[in-house]
């Protein structure tokens, strides 16, 4: 027999045996080069697979794509292979692949240069002029380097193409070369797709001044103290941040510095300057007078030495997280030290730990829109822990020396009067409303249609009668423009591009021309999967987004940050529906596509047998790249196919079907009906039969049949002995799901977002293989039939408890958990002031009885008391037995062995049954339950 380690060596030594491929003297790429590139290229012709070819192309240790742009732009890496033409003979490109250094184009040969302190670049040319020579990298062709010409020692032209040669060495074998060179002799045969030559480029139209100039009257909030034109008055209305919260939790300190000079403090704020007349000491006093005024409203909590632990994991997640899931789209990027690396058109930051304690900054990364309303700062979806390593991250850096802080020494009666007096008289509540006796001016200064650029807020001149605005030229001259326009509406479209650029969403998204991901910014917005290309990590295109998404689908985007692309970190915000929930109407009415010829309809059924078929490994083998209800493919994880026909108009799946590269000259997906021809005999052939047929499967969405090839084998994690556990993403739970399966057979799902028991089954553990298989983007699958429990926290206040939903409780914080000898973990978590250690073990009180889940739940209280309650069930079918000391639901029946007892009560969902505590500052309770249920309904 076996012991442990001598079997683990034995397993591990099969394995390597079955890895090792059998050698041969001579390399794919030496195999290859040995042969007649007609005979290769006959091959790949009749041989080749043009689906696995376009996945190859863009398969990560290839990445064909990265380099092979489908695009005329200029600074590419590499020739655009659909723009090859006639010239190039299919023979050629198999000898360009195998041997890529024989011939070089002059734009793609690499230059290597030496800088006067000896530092070696290599790369690509992207651009030059007489100041700089800007290379692509020729390790990362994401990354630009520049050289200005004054420090160049040396500059010299390789021979060498930055094309691997032994590329062909990354494939399998001589079919999979087949398939690749089938997939790019079919680009070069397809050539161009007219009309995408701009189609992916950045900001190739400009913003007009007058659209420019009311996004600024808008973010300066000019409408709050100037009268606006009627067309004009609720495009130009603006919310400025809640002052209450900010006194209450920022720095007084920081405040104050920040009204006695916002430009100096923030360059670029959109706060003006309000005492430019004033002295340096006069401005601060007036300043620290109003922060008194605000902070006697609500208090202040501020606490400066409240700033992150050294936790350098903790830092170097906030760093990734701040890098990749969108803030560098808006803000400039910074180093591992969060010091401000700055890039031209960033939002500015200020010094953010003079200004925010680590709790403020969490809260406001959390909230966003609590502070800000108008919604220009988006909520980004971060979780706690996600919004905790960011705000680590940033207040690593300015050290805040900034110790006096306005009312420090106790509330000054007439220091508060002063800073009332002041906030009234500097019409401080044209911007900041919400302040409890204080009512907002109504606009009664001069109307906009009659500003004088030479006088007032426009001249950039210091006067007591207006305020300072830190404007440039170009600025004061696209507001003019916006003043001086004629008396009419905007367009849709112009309102729409009013929209993109207020809420900056053109630095993420390009719409008909108008803006995109800039060159500077481009390395940060990245992927999960590599073999997706560029599809996988930018954001898509908003041209025709109207025509392309049903209206629903476009909602729960829009305004609920909805994403169907896991693959992608950046990250889709919330901006707030009252913010941007018009734009789906005007999308929807501005986007249309030209008139579609379909397919006629006769047997549906079979047309739906076709599609299925179709969509298999036996037909274009869409399960190849795209997921099917989660479950993503073994090479990437595109776009769910069971939410096609949710998310898309028929007219638009048609036509993008039939020419992808049309819509997205960057696309993955191949084009199976090249010229207008099926690559496939399905359906005699017919190009809009075989997509109607694709279409009518999809419409029956998550309860269409799985195509051939989706089901794999399962995998199984069995108990045997010591519990185990597996955090990964569970049905009915989402991605903080944690499973344990104990000994005997008792099994249960923790969801540590909204802390909380959410499934039970019996008999076998789990099938790991969706997240295993799936890259993480799956669901673990329990393996057998599940107790699906009530969403919402367990315990809660019983007097005013969280209305639930998706998100996560605001008052619970998920603490991890513990083991115990047997590896059965304590889940900790606490609700307020209130600590709680959840403890579950499998239990048998007579060998005869099925085994139960014993639950121990203690609760310790560190603060006042309030009112509790614990749900136990919920639910029309909820009753309560043998005086409140057991509670059945459905087939699941809940024994309360400790003192408690259960009460039914009404609940604004239903009928619920809780188990009331009371605790007092330093009260421990301890609730004990036994679950019993039935293993199958």
């Amino acid at each position: 027999m076996l012991t442990n380690r001598c079997s683990c060596h034995f397993v591990v030594l099969i394995i390597l045996l079955l890895a090792v491929r059998p050698t041969s003297a001579q390399s794919l790429s030496q195999e290859l080069l040995n042969e007649d590139p007609a005979k290769i290229t006959k091959d790949a012709l009749s041989q080749g697979d043009v689906v696995r070819g376009a996945i190859l192309f863009h398969q990560g240790n290839i990445a064909c794509a990265k380099c092979h742009r489908q695009s005329d732009e200029d600074g590419s890496i590499g020739p655009d292979l659909s723009r090859l033409g006639d010239e190039v003979t299919n023979e050629s490109i198999v000898e360009s692949i195998l041997d890529p250094s024989k011939v070089i184009a002059e734009k793609f040969q690499t230059t290597t240069i030496v800088d006067i302190d000896g530092l070696v670049f290599s790369g690509v040319v992207a651009r030059q002029d007489e100041d700089a020579i800007v290379l692509r990298d020729a390790k990362d062709v994401l990354q630009l380097i520049t050289i200005e010409r004054d420090r160049i020692e040396e500059a010299v032209q390789g021979t060498t193409s930055i094309m691997p040669a032994s590329l062909a060495d990354e494939l399998t074998g001589r079919q999979q070369f087949l398939d690749l060179l089938r997939y790019v002799i079919d680009m070069k045969e397809r050539g161009p797709v007219a009309g995408n030559e701009v189609a992916d480029r950045v900001a190739q139209r400009e913003l007009s001044p007058e659209i420019a100039g009311l996004a600024l009257l808008r973010e300066h909030n000019c409408a709050a103290c100037h009268q606006p034109r009627d067309l004009d008055a609720d495009l130009l209305r603006s919310s400025a941040p809640d002052l209450l919260w900010s006194a209450k939790r920022l720095n007084p300190a920081y405040l104050a510095d920040f009204i006695a000079d916002p430009h100096e403090m923030k360059p670029g704020t959109a706060m003006p300057q309000l005492m430019p007349q004033l002295d340096e000491a006069a401005r601060s006093e007036a300043a620290a007078a109003i922060v008194s005024y605000l902070v006697s409203l609500g208090g202040n909590d501020f606490n400066e030495s409240v700033l992150p632990a050294d936790d350098p994991a903790a830092i170097q997640s906030g760093f990734a997280l701040f890098h990749s899931v969108g803030c560098v789209a808006c803000h400039s990027p910074r180093s591992d030290a969060a010091v401000e690396q700055p890039l031209p058109d960033s939002v500015p930051l200020g010094d953010l730990r003079g200004k925010y304690s680590l709790s403020a900054l969490v809260d406001f990364l959390e909230h966003p829109h609590l502070v800000r309303p108008e919604g220009r700062m988006p909520d980004m979806q971060l979780t706690h822990h996600e919004a905790v390593d960011v705000a680590g991250y940033l207040l690593q850096a300015n050290e805040n020396t900034k110790t006096h802080q306005p009312g420090a020494e106790g509330p000054d009666a007439e220091l508060i009067q002063m800073g009332k007096s002041l906030f009234a008289s500097m019409n401080c509540a044209a911007c900041h409303t919400g302040l409890e006796g204080v009512e907002p001016p109504e606009p009664a200064s001069m109307a906009m249609a009659n500003w004088d650029a030479e006088d007032g807020c426009l001249s950039g001149a210091e006067s007591e009668e207006w305020p300072l605005f830190d404007l440039t030229d170009a600025e004061r001259m696209q507001i003019q423009a916006a003043i001086a326009k004629p008396e009419q509406g905007l367009t849709d479209n112009q309102r729409i591009d009013f929209d993109l650029t207020y809420f900056n969403c053109t630095a993420c998204h390009h719409r008909d021309d108008l803006g995109g991901v800039p060159e500077d910014r481009n390395f940060h917005f990245q992927t999960t999967n590599l073999n997706l290309g560029d599809q996988g990590r930018i954001p898509p295109t908003l041209s025709g987004v109207g025509a392309k998404l049903n209206e629903n689908w476009m909602r729960d985007v829009l305004v609920h940050g909805r994403s169907t692309r896991p693959y992608m970190k950046t990250r889709m915000p919330k901006f707030g529906e009252q913010n941007i929930g018009h734009l789906i109407d005007l999308f929807q009415a501005t986007d249309h596509l030209e008139e579609t010829e379909f397919a006629e309809l006769h047997d549906l059924k079979e047309l739906r047998a076709q599609g299925l078929k179709l969509a298999g490994n036996q037909g274009l083998n869409c399960v190849a790249c795209h997921t099917y209800q989660y479950k993503t493919s073994d090479t990437m994880p595109a776009v769910d196919l069971t939410e096609m026909a949710a998310r898309l108009k028929k007219d638009w799946f048609y036509q993008y079907m039939l020419a992808p590269q049309a819509f997205s000259p960057h696309t993955v997906m191949p084009s199976f009906w090249p010229n207008g021809k099926s690559i496939r005999t399905d359906i005699e052939g017919s190009p809009q039969d075989q997509v109607e047929a694709l279409w009518q499967y999809l419409k029956d969405g998550r309860q269409a049949r799985p195509p051939r090839g989706v089901i794999r084998e399962p995998l199984e994690i069995v108990v045997d002995g010591q519990a185990r556990l597996l955090r990964r993403s569970y049905p009915e739970i989402g991605k903080r799901g944690i499973g344990v399966g104990y000994a005997g057979g008792i099994n249960l799902a923790y969801d540590a977002e909204q802390a909380r028991l959410a499934l039970l089954w019996k008999g076998r553990f789990i099938d790991p293989s969706g997240v295993w298989y799936g890259q993480g983007h799956g669901n673990v699958r329990p393996m057998g039939s599940t107790i699906v429990l009530p969403k919402g926290p367990e315990l809660d206040s019983l007097e005013s408890p969280w209305t639930v939903d998706e998100g996560r409780p605001p008052q619970h914080q998920f603490k991890g958990y513990v083991f115990d000898d047997e590896e059965r973990p304590t889940f900790l978590y606490s609700f307020g002031n209130v600590d709680v250690e959840d403890y579950f073990t499998q239990s048998r009180d007579n060998p005869t009885e099925p085994l139960s889940l014993l639950r121990q739940v203690k609760l310790t209280s560190s603060g006042t008391a309030q009112p509790l309650r614990f749900r136990l069930a919920a639910g029309e079918s909820a009753a309560i037995h043998a005086d409140g000391k057991e509670v059945v639901d459905g087939r699941l029946r809940i024994r309360i062995a400790s003192e408690h007892t259960a009460e039914l009560v009404d609940h604004s969902t239903g009928v619920q049954v809780i188990v009331p505590i009371s605790l007092d500052q330093g009260d421990t309770t301890e609730l004990i339950l036994e679950y019993q249920w039935d293993a199958e309904p």
